[in-house]
């Protein structure tokens, strides 16, 4: 008697787990993220060339691309096994990097504001008048009540593209404000801007940070810390991009 056994198929390699998406999909994510920086390095390439202008800005691209493959092809498989749930989360990781990273770099913010107080500032300091010959001498004029411009220069890229005018402002009160006004500066992520002691200077050490740059465009202004004496030497205005530690732009303001 002959008996016959039956051969079971081959075993065919599937294209999805079991109520998964397709195993092509779980690289969807890269392959988005690899579109988006490859659009912002065609619309904006002084950004791409920023990561290798220093060891931070290299650093950190290196930690982005080293920890996306381990987080999303590595630790996520072992610790999530529903394929749709993984799906979502590297593409929602994916999203959150191109919103940080890749859309301020593409797109411009314009921001205009007015003076604070909404006094126009005077365009010239107000001095007191000083007595000639024997004349008799006169009393020295109130102090203003208004905003008086102190000094202003113009913005220049630091191998990026910058211009406008940065100005300082002393305020009745005595305080000081820093003005950029009618500004277009190359969009940078987590951009900010310093005022620096010196000339020309193209680091915020020893600087203060006054603010986020609202816009890269428009005309805004930035209130300095009290205690500033903007007066007894020069300083530099500095948009500083702190993710990459790169300058963007700088202006170093001069009497007017």
């Amino acid at each position: 008697m002959t008996t016959s056994t039956a051969t079971p198929p081959a075993p065919t390699s599937p294209t999805r787990s079991p109520g998964g998406p397709p195993r092509w999909a779980q690289f969807a994510p890269s392959v988005a993220l690899l579109v988006a920086f490859a659009i912002k390095s065609i619309v904006n390439p002084n950004a791409v060339r920023d990561v290798f202008s220093g060891a931070q800005a290299f650093l950190v691209t290196a930690a982005l691309v080293v920890g996306w493959i381990v987080v999303v092809h590595l630790v996520l498989p072992r610790l999530v096994r529903n394929g749709w749930v993984r799906l979502a989360v590297s593409s929602a990781l994916a999203a959150a990097i191109v919103f940080v990273l890749v859309i301020p770099t593409v797109r411009d913010k314009k921001v205009v504001e007015t003076f604070p107080g909404g006094q126009p500032p005077a365009t010239t300091p107000a001095a007191g008048s000083q007595p000639t010959g024997d004349a008799a001498p006169v009393p020295e004029a109130p102090a203003p009540t208004e905003p008086v411009l102190l000094a202003s220069g113009p913005l220049e890229g630091i191998d990026h593209d910058a211009s406008g005018t940065a100005t300082l402002y002393r305020q009745p009160d005595g305080s000081f404000v820093v003005g950029l006004e009618g500004i277009d500066v190359e969009s940078a992520p987590d951009n900010f801007v310093y005022l620096v002691p010196g000339l020309d200077r193209e680091s915020p050490d020893d600087g203060i940070r006054l603010d986020a740059l609202k816009g890269n465009q428009g005309t805004q202004f930035y209130p300095v810390p009290s205690g500033t004496d903007l007066e007894s030497g020069e300083w530099t205005v500095l948009l500083w991009c702190r993710a990459f530690a790169v300058p963007i732009a700088n202006a170093t303001p001069t009497q007017t």
